[in-house]
Protein backbone atom coordinates (compact mmCIF):
# COMPACT_ATOMS: atom_id res chain seq x y z
CA UNK A 1 0.00 0.00 0.00
CA UNK A 2 3.17 2.48 0.34
CA UNK A 3 3.27 2.87 -3.92
CA UNK A 4 -0.91 3.13 -3.48
CA UNK A 5 -0.50 6.07 -0.47
CA UNK A 6 2.49 7.72 -2.33
CA UNK A 7 1.44 8.10 -5.84
CA UNK A 8 -1.75 9.73 -4.01
CA UNK A 9 -4.57 6.52 -5.01
CA UNK A 10 -5.20 5.46 -1.67
CA UNK A 11 -6.31 9.29 -0.68
CA UNK A 12 -8.37 9.52 -4.21
CA UNK A 13 -9.68 6.76 -3.21
CA UNK A 14 -10.91 7.84 0.27
CA UNK A 15 -12.00 10.78 -0.98
CA UNK A 16 -14.16 9.38 -3.38
CA UNK A 17 -15.70 6.65 -0.68
CA UNK A 18 -16.76 9.69 1.22
CA UNK A 19 -18.32 11.07 -1.89
CA UNK A 20 -20.29 7.74 -2.33
CA UNK A 21 -20.98 7.73 1.56
CA UNK A 22 -22.80 11.71 0.67
CA UNK A 23 -24.69 9.84 -1.78
CA UNK A 24 -26.00 7.39 0.10
CA UNK A 25 -28.49 9.57 1.49
CA UNK A 26 -29.88 10.77 -1.10
CA UNK A 27 -31.01 6.44 -1.55
CA UNK A 28 -34.59 5.95 -0.57
CA UNK A 29 -33.28 4.09 2.65
CA UNK A 30 -32.67 7.43 3.98
CA UNK A 31 -35.56 9.84 5.37
CA UNK A 32 -35.60 12.60 2.87
CA UNK A 33 -36.62 15.59 4.96
CA UNK A 34 -34.76 18.03 5.20
CA UNK A 35 -33.84 17.76 8.90
CA UNK A 36 -32.93 13.97 8.86
CA UNK A 37 -31.04 14.49 5.96
CA UNK A 38 -28.81 17.58 7.14
CA UNK A 39 -28.34 15.59 10.21
CA UNK A 40 -27.41 12.58 8.46
CA UNK A 41 -24.18 14.66 6.70
CA UNK A 42 -23.23 16.17 9.97
CA UNK A 43 -23.26 12.74 11.28
CA UNK A 44 -20.61 11.78 8.69
CA UNK A 45 -18.60 14.68 9.31
CA UNK A 46 -18.38 13.56 13.22
CA UNK A 47 -18.37 9.83 12.61
CA UNK A 48 -15.62 10.78 10.57
CA UNK A 49 -13.26 12.67 13.13
CA UNK A 50 -13.86 9.96 15.41
CA UNK A 51 -12.10 6.95 13.25
CA UNK A 52 -9.72 8.92 12.04
CA UNK A 53 -8.25 9.32 15.45
CA UNK A 54 -8.78 6.27 16.26
CA UNK A 55 -7.35 4.68 12.94
CA UNK A 56 -4.59 6.86 12.57
CA UNK A 57 -3.50 8.91 15.67
CA UNK A 58 -4.27 6.45 17.73
CA UNK A 59 -4.50 3.50 15.69
CA UNK A 60 -0.92 1.62 16.12
CA UNK A 61 -1.31 -0.71 19.71
CA UNK A 62 2.03 -0.64 20.45
CA UNK A 63 2.18 2.93 21.14
CA UNK A 64 -1.64 3.70 22.29
CA UNK A 65 -3.62 6.31 23.40
CA UNK A 66 -7.31 6.80 25.02
CA UNK A 67 -9.65 8.52 22.48
CA UNK A 68 -12.24 10.63 24.09
CA UNK A 69 -15.20 10.46 21.46
CA UNK A 70 -19.77 10.60 22.56
CA UNK A 71 -19.27 14.00 23.19
CA UNK A 72 -22.34 16.84 22.15
CA UNK A 73 -20.11 17.03 19.16
CA UNK A 74 -19.12 13.63 18.40
CA UNK A 75 -22.06 11.30 18.64
CA UNK A 76 -22.75 7.70 17.39
CA UNK A 77 -24.41 4.88 18.51
CA UNK A 78 -26.84 6.22 21.11
CA UNK A 79 -24.07 7.61 23.50
CA UNK A 80 -24.74 7.55 27.18
CA UNK A 81 -24.67 11.69 28.14
CA UNK A 82 -23.57 10.45 31.83
CA UNK A 83 -20.45 8.81 30.85
CA UNK A 84 -17.38 10.11 28.92
CA UNK A 85 -16.25 7.29 26.57
CA UNK A 86 -12.15 6.82 26.28
CA UNK A 87 -11.26 3.82 23.84
CA UNK A 88 -7.56 2.59 22.62
CA UNK A 89 -6.32 0.21 20.15
CA UNK A 90 -4.58 -2.70 22.27
CA UNK A 91 -2.63 -5.98 20.76
CA UNK A 92 -3.75 -9.19 22.89
CA UNK A 93 -0.17 -10.60 23.04
CA UNK A 94 1.43 -7.15 24.77
CA UNK A 95 1.17 -5.67 28.24
CA UNK A 96 -0.05 -2.48 29.04
CA UNK A 97 -0.60 -0.36 31.78
CA UNK A 98 -3.61 1.88 32.21
CA UNK A 99 -3.69 4.12 35.51
CA UNK A 100 -5.09 7.63 36.83
CA UNK A 101 -2.87 9.94 39.09
CA UNK A 102 -6.07 10.62 41.31
CA UNK A 103 -9.58 8.74 40.77
CA UNK A 104 -11.42 10.18 43.95
CA UNK A 105 -14.51 11.57 43.31
CA UNK A 106 -14.93 9.37 40.21
CA UNK A 107 -18.68 8.18 40.67
CA UNK A 108 -18.04 5.05 38.57
CA UNK A 109 -16.25 3.38 36.00
CA UNK A 110 -16.48 0.02 33.55
CA UNK A 111 -13.29 -1.13 32.45
CA UNK A 112 -14.13 -3.68 28.89
CA UNK A 113 -12.37 -5.27 26.42
CA UNK A 114 -14.07 -5.87 23.41
CA UNK A 115 -13.82 -7.07 19.42
CA UNK A 116 -15.33 -4.21 18.12
CA UNK A 117 -18.56 -2.14 17.06
CA UNK A 118 -22.13 -3.66 16.82
CA UNK A 119 -22.28 -2.02 13.23
CA UNK A 120 -19.09 -3.88 12.39
CA UNK A 121 -20.82 -6.85 13.71
CA UNK A 122 -18.16 -7.01 16.30
CA UNK A 123 -20.42 -7.98 19.58
CA UNK A 124 -17.64 -9.46 21.27
CA UNK A 125 -17.50 -8.31 25.28
CA UNK A 126 -14.31 -10.75 26.67
CA UNK A 127 -13.90 -9.09 29.85
CA UNK A 128 -15.32 -6.59 31.89
CA UNK A 129 -14.78 -4.62 35.69
CA UNK A 130 -16.14 -2.03 37.29
CA UNK A 131 -14.27 0.68 39.84
CA UNK A 132 -15.47 -0.55 42.81
CA UNK A 133 -14.12 -4.20 41.55
CA UNK A 134 -10.62 -1.80 42.57
CA UNK A 135 -8.72 -0.11 44.98
CA UNK A 136 -7.36 2.81 45.10
CA UNK A 137 -4.06 3.61 46.50
CA UNK A 138 -3.50 5.67 49.54
CA UNK A 139 -3.38 9.08 47.24
CA UNK A 140 -6.13 8.03 44.95
CA UNK A 141 -3.88 6.71 42.56
CA UNK A 142 -5.32 3.96 40.54
CA UNK A 143 -3.36 1.21 37.71
CA UNK A 144 -4.67 -2.04 35.75
CA UNK A 145 -2.47 -4.14 34.62
CA UNK A 146 -3.91 -5.34 31.27
CA UNK A 147 -1.65 -8.58 30.36
CA UNK A 148 -1.58 -11.53 27.42
CA UNK A 149 -4.01 -14.68 28.41
CA UNK A 150 -1.69 -17.05 30.43
CA UNK A 151 1.11 -14.51 31.25
CA UNK A 152 1.53 -13.27 34.51
CA UNK A 153 0.30 -10.06 35.60
CA UNK A 154 2.20 -7.46 38.12
CA UNK A 155 1.23 -7.08 41.56
CA UNK A 156 -1.77 -5.35 41.46
CA UNK A 157 -5.70 -5.26 39.69
CA UNK A 158 -5.04 -6.44 36.13
CA UNK A 159 -7.43 -8.15 33.68
CA UNK A 160 -6.20 -10.64 31.05
CA UNK A 161 -6.18 -9.79 27.21
CA UNK A 162 -8.79 -12.46 25.36
CA UNK A 163 -6.78 -13.27 22.24
CA UNK A 164 -9.94 -11.63 20.33
CA UNK A 165 -9.84 -8.43 21.95
CA UNK A 166 -8.53 -5.38 19.78
CA UNK A 167 -9.98 -2.50 21.92
CA UNK A 168 -9.98 -1.16 25.33
CA UNK A 169 -13.00 0.80 26.46
CA UNK A 170 -13.50 2.95 29.86
CA UNK A 171 -17.32 4.16 30.43
CA UNK A 172 -16.60 7.01 33.39
CA UNK A 173 -19.65 8.09 35.21
CA UNK A 174 -20.90 11.40 35.69
CA UNK A 175 -24.36 11.70 37.75
CA UNK A 176 -23.98 14.64 39.30
CA UNK A 177 -22.77 16.82 36.69
CA UNK A 178 -21.49 19.63 39.15
CA UNK A 179 -19.33 17.69 41.76
CA UNK A 180 -18.69 13.84 40.23
CA UNK A 181 -14.76 14.20 39.46
CA UNK A 182 -13.76 13.05 35.87
CA UNK A 183 -10.06 12.30 36.59
CA UNK A 184 -8.06 11.82 33.68
CA UNK A 185 -6.50 8.17 32.59
CA UNK A 186 -3.54 7.09 30.54
CA UNK A 187 -2.62 3.70 28.65
CA UNK A 188 1.12 2.44 27.72
CA UNK A 189 2.13 -0.49 26.13
CA UNK A 190 4.61 -2.16 28.48
CA UNK A 191 7.24 -2.90 25.97
CA UNK A 192 7.24 1.00 24.23
CA UNK A 193 6.92 3.07 26.97
CA UNK A 194 8.84 6.01 27.69
CA UNK A 195 10.19 5.72 24.07
CA UNK A 196 9.52 7.79 20.99
CA UNK A 197 6.86 7.16 18.50
CA UNK A 198 8.47 5.63 15.18
CA UNK A 199 7.92 8.40 12.23
CA UNK A 200 4.96 8.08 10.48
CA UNK A 201 4.67 5.04 8.04
CA UNK A 202 3.22 5.36 4.23
CA UNK A 203 2.09 1.94 4.44
CA UNK A 204 0.42 2.50 8.36
CA UNK A 205 -1.54 5.88 7.33
CA UNK A 206 -3.07 4.15 3.99
CA UNK A 207 -4.43 1.03 6.19
CA UNK A 208 -5.82 4.06 8.36
CA UNK A 209 -7.71 5.46 5.88
CA UNK A 210 -9.24 2.48 4.69
CA UNK A 211 -10.36 1.10 8.10
CA UNK A 212 -11.70 4.63 8.85
CA UNK A 213 -13.74 4.90 5.45
CA UNK A 214 -14.73 1.41 6.50
CA UNK A 215 -16.38 2.35 9.94
CA UNK A 216 -18.24 4.85 8.87
CA UNK A 217 -19.44 3.44 5.79
CA UNK A 218 -21.00 0.72 8.07
CA UNK A 219 -22.30 3.39 10.07
CA UNK A 220 -24.14 5.29 7.47
CA UNK A 221 -26.24 1.87 6.81
CA UNK A 222 -26.15 0.16 10.25
CA UNK A 223 -28.08 3.33 12.41
CA UNK A 224 -30.93 4.03 9.91
CA UNK A 225 -31.54 0.38 9.79
CA UNK A 226 -31.10 -0.09 13.24
CA UNK A 227 -33.69 2.46 14.14
CA UNK A 228 -36.31 2.36 11.46
CA UNK A 229 -36.28 -1.78 12.25
CA UNK A 230 -37.09 -0.80 15.97
CA UNK A 231 -39.51 1.26 15.51
CA UNK A 232 -41.11 -1.09 13.00
CA UNK A 233 -41.27 -3.39 15.55
CA UNK A 234 -42.47 -1.33 18.45
CA UNK A 235 -45.91 -0.21 19.62
CA UNK A 236 -45.36 3.85 19.61
CA UNK A 237 -45.59 5.31 22.82
CA UNK A 238 -45.45 2.13 24.59
CA UNK A 239 -42.54 1.23 27.01
CA UNK A 240 -40.44 -2.23 26.95
CA UNK A 241 -38.63 -4.25 30.09
CA UNK A 242 -35.37 -3.64 29.76
CA UNK A 243 -32.63 -6.30 28.80
CA UNK A 244 -29.33 -6.59 28.64
CA UNK A 245 -28.32 -5.87 24.48
CA UNK A 246 -25.69 -7.51 22.53
CA UNK A 247 -22.26 -5.97 22.29
CA UNK A 248 -23.15 -4.09 25.39
CA UNK A 249 -22.21 -3.97 28.72
CA UNK A 250 -23.14 -7.27 30.74
CA UNK A 251 -24.35 -5.01 33.97
CA UNK A 252 -26.20 -2.53 31.90
CA UNK A 253 -30.09 -2.70 31.63
CA UNK A 254 -31.51 -1.16 28.37
CA UNK A 255 -35.14 -0.70 27.70
CA UNK A 256 -36.64 1.85 25.11
CA UNK A 257 -40.47 3.62 24.35
CA UNK A 258 -40.49 5.31 20.98
CA UNK A 259 -42.37 8.32 20.97
CA UNK A 260 -45.41 9.66 18.20
CA UNK A 261 -46.02 12.88 19.16
CA UNK A 262 -48.08 15.54 17.57
CA UNK A 263 -48.05 19.22 19.24
CA UNK A 264 -49.93 19.40 22.43
CA UNK A 265 -49.59 16.11 23.34
CA UNK A 266 -47.71 14.41 26.61
CA UNK A 267 -46.50 11.13 27.35
CA UNK A 268 -46.18 10.09 30.86
CA UNK A 269 -43.92 7.25 32.02
CA UNK A 270 -44.33 6.07 35.60
CA UNK A 271 -42.47 3.36 37.33
CA UNK A 272 -40.62 2.88 41.05
CA UNK A 273 -37.57 4.18 41.77
CA UNK A 274 -34.96 1.78 39.80
CA UNK A 275 -32.92 0.00 42.71
CA UNK A 276 -29.52 0.54 40.62
CA UNK A 277 -26.50 2.43 41.70
CA UNK A 278 -27.16 4.07 38.65
CA UNK A 279 -29.88 5.02 36.26
CA UNK A 280 -31.24 7.45 33.33
CA UNK A 281 -33.21 8.00 30.83
CA UNK A 282 -31.95 9.46 27.28
CA UNK A 283 -33.32 10.62 24.41
CA UNK A 284 -32.20 8.98 21.03
CA UNK A 285 -32.80 10.79 17.44
CA UNK A 286 -34.07 8.86 14.14
CA UNK A 287 -32.31 8.03 12.32
CA UNK A 288 -28.81 8.85 13.11
CA UNK A 289 -29.40 7.38 16.84
CA UNK A 290 -27.23 10.41 18.51
CA UNK A 291 -28.84 11.93 22.08
CA UNK A 292 -29.63 15.10 20.96
CA UNK A 293 -28.09 18.73 22.19
CA UNK A 294 -27.75 17.59 25.79
CA UNK A 295 -25.71 20.26 26.58
CA UNK A 296 -28.12 22.96 25.76
CA UNK A 297 -31.56 20.78 26.44
CA UNK A 298 -32.72 18.51 28.60
CA UNK A 299 -32.68 15.38 26.43
CA UNK A 300 -31.68 13.32 29.09
CA UNK A 301 -32.28 13.04 33.04
CA UNK A 302 -30.22 10.49 35.59
CA UNK A 303 -30.80 9.26 38.95
CA UNK A 304 -28.90 12.96 40.41
CA UNK A 305 -31.00 15.30 38.53
CA UNK A 306 -34.25 13.43 38.09
CA UNK A 307 -37.43 14.19 40.76
CA UNK A 308 -39.17 11.63 42.87
CA UNK A 309 -42.05 11.56 44.13
CA UNK A 310 -42.56 11.02 47.76
CA UNK A 311 -44.79 8.09 46.95
CA UNK A 312 -40.95 6.07 45.72
CA UNK A 313 -42.26 6.69 41.85
CA UNK A 314 -40.64 8.10 39.47
CA UNK A 315 -42.99 10.37 36.65
CA UNK A 316 -40.96 11.61 33.49
CA UNK A 317 -43.08 13.31 30.73
CA UNK A 318 -41.55 13.64 27.40
CA UNK A 319 -43.07 16.22 24.78
CA UNK A 320 -42.29 18.83 22.49
CA UNK A 321 -42.84 21.80 24.84
CA UNK A 322 -41.62 22.09 28.42
CA UNK A 323 -44.89 21.04 30.45
CA UNK A 324 -43.54 22.53 33.81
CA UNK A 325 -42.44 19.31 35.52
CA UNK A 326 -39.09 18.63 37.14
CA UNK A 327 -38.39 15.56 34.64
CA UNK A 328 -39.54 16.79 31.22
CA UNK A 329 -37.36 15.26 28.29
CA UNK A 330 -37.18 17.15 25.82
CA UNK A 331 -37.84 15.99 22.12
CA UNK A 332 -36.51 19.02 20.50
CA UNK A 333 -39.49 19.17 18.19
CA UNK A 334 -38.67 15.44 16.60
CA UNK A 335 -42.18 14.02 15.63
CA UNK A 336 -41.05 10.38 15.90
CA UNK A 337 -37.58 9.57 18.21
CA UNK A 338 -36.82 6.92 20.73
CA UNK A 339 -36.59 7.13 24.54
CA UNK A 340 -33.91 4.57 26.05
CA UNK A 341 -33.51 4.03 30.01
CA UNK A 342 -30.82 2.49 31.38
CA UNK A 343 -30.59 0.33 35.22
CA UNK A 344 -26.70 -0.16 35.36
CA UNK A 345 -25.30 -2.18 38.80
CA UNK A 346 -29.37 -2.84 39.20
CA UNK A 347 -30.85 -5.17 41.65
CA UNK A 348 -34.17 -4.82 40.16
CA UNK A 349 -36.17 -4.19 37.06
CA UNK A 350 -39.26 -1.98 36.77
CA UNK A 351 -40.83 -1.52 33.55
CA UNK A 352 -42.02 1.86 32.61
CA UNK A 353 -46.29 2.36 31.96
CA UNK A 354 -46.59 4.88 29.59
CA UNK A 355 -49.31 6.90 29.18
CA UNK A 356 -50.69 9.61 26.20
CA UNK A 357 -52.04 12.27 27.27
CA UNK A 358 -52.42 16.21 26.32
CA UNK A 359 -50.18 18.98 27.79
CA UNK A 360 -53.49 20.23 29.22
CA UNK A 361 -54.48 17.08 31.41
CA UNK A 362 -51.35 16.33 32.16
CA UNK A 363 -51.57 17.71 35.79
CA UNK A 364 -54.60 14.86 36.10
CA UNK A 365 -51.83 12.60 35.81
CA UNK A 366 -49.70 13.75 37.98
CA UNK A 367 -49.68 13.46 42.38
CA UNK A 368 -51.11 16.63 44.49
CA UNK A 369 -47.76 18.22 44.89
CA UNK A 370 -45.84 17.32 42.30
CA UNK A 371 -43.41 20.26 41.34
CA UNK A 372 -43.59 22.82 38.92
CA UNK A 373 -40.64 24.54 37.52
CA UNK A 374 -41.15 27.61 35.98
CA UNK A 375 -39.48 29.39 32.32
CA UNK A 376 -36.89 31.31 34.40
CA UNK A 377 -36.32 27.97 37.08
CA UNK A 378 -35.88 26.05 33.31
CA UNK A 379 -33.67 28.77 31.70
CA UNK A 380 -31.11 28.91 35.02
CA UNK A 381 -31.42 25.17 34.83
CA UNK A 382 -30.34 24.75 31.38
CA UNK A 383 -27.80 27.36 31.83
CA UNK A 384 -26.55 25.21 34.28
CA UNK A 385 -26.45 22.26 32.57
CA UNK A 386 -24.50 23.83 29.52
CA UNK A 387 -21.68 25.12 31.67
CA UNK A 388 -21.15 21.26 33.46
CA UNK A 389 -21.02 19.89 29.87
CA UNK A 390 -18.38 22.46 28.72
CA UNK A 391 -16.30 22.28 32.43
CA UNK A 392 -16.12 18.18 31.68
CA UNK A 393 -14.89 18.68 28.17
CA UNK A 394 -12.94 21.19 28.93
Amino acid sequence: MVKELLDGAAWRDFCQRLEALGESLLGEACPDDPRARSEGYRAITRWLVYALQQEIEAGDPRFPGFVRHQDPWNQWGGPNPDNVYLRANVDPTKAYRVWSRDARGLRQAIFSLHEGDMHLEEYGVFGERSLTDFALDADGGFTLWLTPEGAKAPDGSSMPLDPRARIFTIRLYQSDWERDAIPGFQIECVETEGLPRPTLDADALAGGLDRAARWVEASVGYWSRYTATGFARSKPNVATKPRSAPGGADNILYGSCFWQLEPGEALLLECERPDADYWSFVTHTMPWLESGEFDRRQTSLNDAQAFVDPDGRLRVVVAHEDPGVPNWIDTEVRRIGMLVYRWVWARDNPCPVSRLTTLDDLRAHLPAGHPIVSPAERREQLARRREAVWNRYR
